[in-house]
């Protein structure tokens, strides 16, 4: 399957209208407006400790009920509006599952936007490519027929304008999370190669840009590009044709104060490193797209069906513990991760791990998956807020 990443994905154009999720409510602490007291020492959040929540991005109607898609860690607070759109009859396959959402802070000084997959194609031959339009033109059931292009080009050519046109202060490629991006390419087209179609190759690249936007504001980008290339023999001129398959599977922009640039990435980083993808609905999805092929003959009654067998094989006692461990799409969300460091890694006694915001000392998790972050080693959110809190170790 092609990789549902954090954002993912990921996933993530058109903005979505479903319902949106917002942070998991904050359980009853002990403290109020002016912290909380232990021992004659007040400890506040936001000054004294940081708490992350989940929250999660839904999937309102696609099942015939709202599931989970993916979750990821915010600070206390933040709210989440979008969701997942199936958009039945799109002309193209890989866009018709749309996830796009907005995150924003209490004092809305930061906003992340996750942006949907945006898939097209190609081909080196003219005769082909003029055939591809002219079926495109006739029947419009295909994707954008767009030049290959690579993450720093898609970016420019087709990203800044989809996002009003920033100024791009800097623009770098991130070389390790490309043969991260590699290296599961490889995996997820195995089977086009068995099928002895052609030789196939592989050809991921990803971004990191830094942008200034007409109000003042600075955003952080980051953008990768999935392109299959199928080499096939061409019998009128004796040699080789390219096919591309080209398809940005990951595309999040945080926007921030420009003096807060450090803070923000911290909070991108985070979220990213943290991204879960609900193992069910991503599995309930690939049955929608393997199963028929073609989204816009799917009722609403056969996905709902569908979902129901994916639960039911996943178990009830699992539908939570995916959100502990790390899945095989984390290493490309730790190589995203990385390509923007702020992040520690952390170890809970079970040995699960999770990256959460750096410069921190001190760390602790609650079962509902919650985190709490602190420099100061007098506060323990044991004693303090009277919580059931689980001291973490940080990674080396």
């Amino acid at each position: 399957m092609r990789p549902v990443h954090f954002l993912l994905l990921c996933a993530v154009l058109s903005a979505c209208s479903g319902p949106s999720s917002p942070a998991d409510p904050p359980s009853s602490t002990g403290s109020d407006s002016t912290g909380t007291r232990t021992s004659g020492r007040t400890f506040q959040e936001g000054k004294d400790y940081v708490v992350l929540q989940r929250v999660r991005v839904i999937d309102p109607a696609g099942f015939g009920q709202p599931v989970e898609a993916i979750s990821f860690l915010l600070p206390r607070g933040w709210t989440l509006e979008g969701g997942v759109t199936w958009r039945v009859g799109h002309p193209c396959m890989n866009e018709a599952v749309s996830m796009r959402y907005t995150a924003r802070s209490p004092d809305g000084a930061f906003r992340m936007d996750g942006f949907p997959v945006r898939s097209w194609q190609w081909n080196d031959d003219p005769m082909m490519l003029q055939s591809m339009q002219a079926n495109a033109q006739g029947y419009g059931r295909t994707c954008d027929i767009l030049p290959p292009y690579d993450a720093a080009q898609f970016v420019q050519q087709l990203f800044l304008p989809e996002l009003g046109g920033p100024q791009v202060v800097d623009i770098a490629r991130a070389e390790e999370l490309g043969r991260a991006m590699e290296e599961q390419a490889q995996r997820n087209n195995a089977a086009v190669q068995a099928a002895g179609a052609g030789a196939v190759t592989f050809r991921p690249s990803a971004v990191k840009a830094h942008l200034r936007f007409p109000d003042g504001s600075a955003g952080t980008l980051l953008c990768g590009v999935d392109q299959t290339v199928l080499q096939m023999q061409n019998f009128l001129t004796g040699g080789t044709t390219g096919s591309y398959q080209c398809q940005s599977n990951f595309r999040l922009v945080m926007r921030y104060p420009p003096d807060r640039a450090e803070e923000a990435e911290r909070i991108m980083a985070t979220a990213i490193g943290s991204a879960r993808v609900n193992p069910a609905w991503q599995q309930a999805v690939q049955r929608v797209f393997t199963n028929v092929g073609r989204v816009q003959q799917q009722e609403e009654a056969k996905r709902a069906a569908m979902w129901r067998e994916t639960s039911a094989e996943i178990g009830a006692s699992q539908q939570r513990s995916w959100e502990a461990r790390q899945e095989s799409q984390d290493r490309i969300n730790t190589a995203w991760g990385q390509a923007i460091r702020g992040v520690d890694e952390w170890r809970d006694a079970s040995g699960g791990r999770i990256e959460l915001s750096a410069g921190y000392n001190e760390a602790w998790s609650r079962p509902d998956g919650t985190y709490l972050l602190s420099n100061d080693p007098l506060f323990d959110p044991r004693t303090a807020l009277k919580e059931d809190w689980r001291p973490l170790e940080k990674g080396h």
